[in-house]
C-alpha cells in the first residue's frame, strides 16, 4: 500500500514537473481579459527571453495566454499562484492552466503607464507603474573627455533631451568614436543621473554595435554599448517601451567639413585637454560659448554646467 502511495505521489509530482516545465517553451505570449480596452495585446520577447508589456490597463481583471485569442485545448493561461493577486507587485509565481475559468491578475485602477515582465524561467510576473526619470545622460569612453587610461569620468556624462510632448522619450546629439589613450574605447551606457547607478540603461549583450540596437533593459550586468563608426550621432531612447534608437547623421570618415576624424586621427587625451572644450546642452561641440547652457570640459576632464546670459 505504502509503495502505491509513493507511486501515485511521484506520478502527480512528474505531471506537475512537466508542466510547469511548459512555462519555458513560450514563444509568444498576449495580454487579455477586462483590463485590455483593445481585447488583447501581444507582449514583445526580449532578447534575454522575457516578455514585456508597456501600454494602458483598465480596472479589470489580466488574463496572461499563449494564443492571440482562446483555443479550447490549445490555449494556456499564466495563473497566479495566490488568490487575489495584483498585478502591481515585486514578482509572484505563477502556474500554467488550460481551464479559462481561472482567476487572473487584479488590475485595481485605470492607469496609461502599466508595465510587466514574464519571467519564464523563474516562472513569475512582476509589475509596476513606470514613471519617467528627471534626466538621462550618455557615459564613457566614446566621446571626447568621457574617460581616461584608468576610468570613466562619471562628472564627464552629457545629458539628453527630453521631448516636449513625451516625458519618457530622450534624445541626444554629439560625436561619438574609438578614441586612443583611453579605457574601453568605443563603448557607453546611459545614466539617470550624474553617477553611477541606481538608475541605469544597458544592451542585453556586451559590445552591442550601437546602429543596430532597438531594445535596451535596466539595471542588470554592466554591458555597454560599442561605436563601429566615428561621427555625428542621434541616439533616441523610449523608457517607458526600453527601446533605444540611434542615426548616423555624419560619417567622420567620410567628411573633412565638420569637424570629425576618423578613430585614428583623434587627438589624444592629454592633447584634448590642453584647454577648455564648449558643448551645447545636447554635447555638440561648440567654438565659442552660446547664450544659455553650456557644458565645459576643464582642462583636468571635469565637465561643469555654465549659464551665458
Amino acid at each position: 500500500m505504502k509503495n502505491n502511495n509513493l507511486s501515485l505521489i511521484l506520478l502527480i509530482a512528474l505531471v506537475w514537473f512537466s508542466a510547469d516545465a511548459m512555462a519555458q517553451n513560450f514563444e509568444r505570449l498576449w495580454a487579455t481579459g477586462t483590463a485590455v480596452e483593445e481585447g488583447s495585446v501581444e507582449l514583445t520577447r526580449r532578447p534575454d527571453g522575457l516578455f514585456r508589456f508597456a501600454g494602458a490597463l483598465k480596472d479589470g481583471e489580466l488574463k496572461i495566454q499563449t494564443t492571440e485569442t482562446f483555443q479550447k485545448g490549445v490555449t494556456q493561461f499564466l495563473k497566479p499562484q495566490l488568490v487575489d493577486s495584483y498585478l502591481i507587485n515585486n514578482g509572484l509565481r505563477y502556474t500554467v492552466t488550460s481551464d479559462e475559468s481561472q482567476p487572473g491578475w487584479v488590475v485595481s485602477f485605470s492607469e496609461e503607464t502599466y508595465r510587466f515582465l514574464v519571467d519564464p524561467a523563474a516562472h513569475t510576473v512582476r509589475g509596476e507603474l513606470c514613471l519617467p526619470w528627471n534626466e538621462v545622460l550618455i557615459a564613457g569612453s566614446a566621446f571626447a573627455g568621457g574617460s581616461n587610461n584608468v576610468e570613466w569620468n562619471r562628472n564627464a556624462m552629457l545629458p539628453f533631451e527630453r521631448d516636449h510632448d513625451n516625458p519618457y522619450v530622450f534624445t541626444w546629439t554629439g560625436e561619438l568614436g574609438i578614441f586612443s589613450g583611453v579605457v574601453e574605447p568605443g563603448r557607453f551606457k546611459l545614466e539617470g543621473q550624474m553617477t553611477w547607478g541606481p538608475r541605469e540603461l544597458h544592451p542585453f549583450t556586451q559590445d552591442e554595435d550601437i546602429l543596430g540596437a532597438r531594445q535596451m533593459r535596466q539595471g542588470g550586468d554592466d554591458t555597454k554599448w560599442r561605436v563601429s563608426k566615428a561621427g555625428t550621432y542621434r541616439i533616441t531612447v523610449n523608457l517607458f517601451h526600453e527601446t533605444i534608437e540611434a542615426e548616423l547623421l555624419t560619417d567622420a570618415q567620410q567628411s573633412e567639413t565638420d569637424g570629425i576624424h576618423s578613430p585614428e586621427a583623434q587627438p589624444s587625451l592629454s592633447e584634448r585637454a590642453l584647454s577648455p572644450v564648449y558643448y551645447d546642452a545636447n554635447g555638440m561641440r561648440l567654438q565659442h560659448p552660446r547664450r544659455g547652457l553650456n557644458l565645459v570640459r576643464m582642462d583636468d576632464g571635469t565637465v561643469r554646467k555654465v549659464m551665458v546670459r
